[in-house]
């Protein structure tokens, strides 16, 4: 089993590039991170406003642990209000070998 985090929000225009910088920052964290299997951040190709954060994890409790780091916490708190939307999904999964 492992867990599948999407994240799917609006950025306002003015954050935009504030926002990629830091996720370039904080992604070299996050996949050294224990149980961190991928951290990406894509872009809509219809609305550049429009970006996409797909996460996987090794377990639940990988990515409670990441959570609840101090680097997560102040990302939180710092990124939320540079977006106009945010939607987030959690998935449990298991991987079918192709």
């Amino acid at each position: 089993m492992m867990i599948i985090n999407t994240v799917k929000g609006q950025v306002k225009p003015e954050f935009k590039d504030k926002f990629i910088a830091h996720m370039r920052d904080l992604s070299k964290i996050v996949r050294n991170e224990k149980g961190c299997i991928a951290y990406d951040l894509s872009v809509d190709t219809e609305n550049d406003l429009i970006l996409f954060l797909y996460e996987q994890w090794e377990s639940k409790e990988a990515i409670t642990v990441h959570l609840a780091t101090a680097h997560m916490q102040k990302h939180l708190a710092e990124a939320q209000p540079w977006f106009d939307t945010l939607e987030m999904n959690t998935f449990e999964a298991t991987a079918i070998s192709l």
